[in-house]
């Protein structure tokens, strides 16, 4: 006996918290340095990262990337050095003593907060659910007529993850600006707006095997 074709689409989706986030800080040093030295190079910055080590020891912290200048044209006393750091932060709930840390840093600057997901786990259970949704959309529909499921054709799976943007943090104010504003409004705990929601989504797309029933 020759099957039918039934074609089903189907979707889940879910919404999902952002697993980590990586903070990325620009330092400015009249000392030059390359590699894992780029992290020392500068007093300051060594400060700031200590303190960072002491709020989540799991914190990494890489070199992204060093930029130089010099008036003279060649490396000397007057060389001055830019690096742009990396920090993962994973324990999102410290991610504001983070960025406090680093606000209190001399010559460095927060630049942006982008947020990382754990996609993989989250669509394989959505997809799952979609093809049941679909089986089961497939069975009631053919029941109506008397017309069974013995099969599938064709399978296919898609999904939606939309980007999150990032956070670009503005310019840091001058120094008196910034100790008026300390002064006139009390500390803020950020630590609970500092995180990230996105929805993501699977489509199903079956084309299952019918007949009529014996």
């Amino acid at each position: 006996m020759e099957h039918g074709v039934l074609k089903v689409n189907e979707s889940a989706e879910m919404e999902i918290e952002a697993s980590r986030a990586l903070v990325m800080v620009e330092v400015n040093s009249a000392k030059i340095a390359f590699g894992n030295a780029a992290l020392s190079a500068s007093d300051d910055l060594k400060g700031v990262i200590d303190k960072i080590k002491l709020i989540d020891d799991s914190i990494e912290v890489d070199t992204e990337s060093v930029s130089t200048s010099s008036a003279s044209g060649f490396f000397g006393k007057n060389s001055t050095a830019t690096y742009t750091i990396k920090l993962t932060v994973n324990e999102l709930d410290k991610l504001g003593l983070v960025l406090a840390a680093c606000a209190d840093g001399k010559n460095i600057s927060v630049k942006s907060v982008k947020w990382d997901y754990e996609e993989d786990k989250a669509k394989m259970r959505l997809i799952k659910q979609a093809v049941r949704r679909a089986k089961y959309k497939a069975i009631e529909m053919m029941s109506v007529i008397d017309y069974e499921v013995v099969g599938i054709r064709t399978c296919s799976d898609s999904y939606q993850m939309p980007q999150v943007s990032e956070i670009h943090l503005r310019a840091p104010m001058p120094a008196q600006a910034k100790m008026m504003a300390r002064s006139a409004a009390p500390a803020v705990d950020f630590g609970a707006e500092f995180k990230s929601k996105k929805k993501i989504s699977a489509v199903c797309n079956v084309e299952f095997l019918v007949k009529e029933k014996s």
